[in-house]
């Protein structure tokens, strides 16, 4: 027996055996593990993510020609809200113009009413002012009248009495 031990001890010194038996155990693991299906998978994924790309670096090529059409129409745009910006300012102005010139009349048709009410009020007190210092004047004259002429009081007097006479009640 110590010749089988022997020889399985010159065996396992041997290089070529170690290398028939390493082969023999890489075979056993290549077949368990399947190997081929192993890489075609690595390849089928590598092929998804490069249609993966290309699909995206379509979807972004569009999208940069769509935000190139954007810009290109951006200032064409631009110039039409300026347009209604300035047409919208210019109605805006002229209604302000129209609005202005409706309150500056009514605040002069005001002022004009306020100053003729005024006016009629100085007249009316001029005239009262007037019309009193006319009687004030005219009772001087007559109280003047009169003491000059003492005759023209009995001369009125009598005058007074007839017109009395002359009313029928």
């Amino acid at each position: 027996m110590s010749g089988i031990i022997s020889i399985i001890s010159e065996l396992a010194k041997s290089n070529t055996i170690n290398f028939a038996i390493m082969v023999w155990i890489l075979y056993m693991i290549i077949k368990k593990i399947d190997l081929k299906s192993v890489l075609n998978r690595s390849v089928s994924d590598v092929e998804n993510t490069i249609k993966q790309s290309e699909q995206e670096k379509e979807s972004s090529d569009k999208s940069v020609l769509k935000a190139e059409k954007t810009l290109k129409k951006l200032p064409q745009e631009l110039k039409n809200i300026e347009d209604a910006c300035e047409q919208k300012t210019q109605v805006f102005e002229n209604k302000l113009k129209e609005t202005t010139k409706n309150i500056v009349k009514k605040i002069k048709n005001n002022t004009e009413k306020a100053v003729e009410i005024e006016e009629k009020n100085i007249s009316n007190e001029l005239t009262k002012s007037t019309v009193l210092s006319s009687i004030y004047m005219s009772e001087k004259n007559i109280i003047r009248m009169l003491e000059n002429n003492p005759e023209l009081h009995n001369k009125f007097m009598e005058q007074s009495l007839n017109e009395l006479d002359g009313i029928k009640l």
